[in-house]
């Protein structure tokens, strides 16, 4: 069993982890850190956090045991298509056991973005090998 500081210090990690390898594949600077909503006083204060999606839909999601997990969903504009808020709206509460998986799932445009950025280091590291 793990204690609460471990606990603490691996979500203050994943989040760390967040706030720079995914950034690529969201709305620059929409990764916030928000204070829990549990009433538990043990509870970590940066276990939840919010990012909006290419799509211009926002997340709230919670980092658990069970994994990262979308809370809610919330389109930021009138001009959101149906079936990109569908997309998300399906993930509500199911974990995901990364951040990555999660993204791919709830948004077409990440896995674009991302598919980019592995050819693009793909082509930087066989390029490499060359020289």
């Amino acid at each position: 069993m793990t204690s609460s500081t471990e606990k603490n210090k691996f979500i203050d990690q994943e989040l760390s982890n967040v706030l720079k390898e995914y950034n690529y594949g969201v709305v620059p600077n929409s990764i916030v850190i928000l204070p829990t909503r549990s009433l538990n006083s043990d509870a970590h204060q940066s276990s939840m956090f919010k990012l909006t999606l290419l799509e211009n839909i926002q997340l709230i999601i919670t980092i658990a045991e069970e994994g990262y997990i979308i809370t809610e969903t919330d389109p930021l504009s009138d001009t959101t298509v149906d079936k990109d808020l569908e997309c998300t709206k399906k993930w509500i509460n199911k974990p995901f056991e990364t951040m990555e998986a999660l993204l791919l799932a709830a948004s077409p445009k990440f896995g674009e973005q991302f598919h980019q950025a592995l050819h693009s280091k793909l082509s930087n590291l066989q390029q490499s090998q060359q020289d």
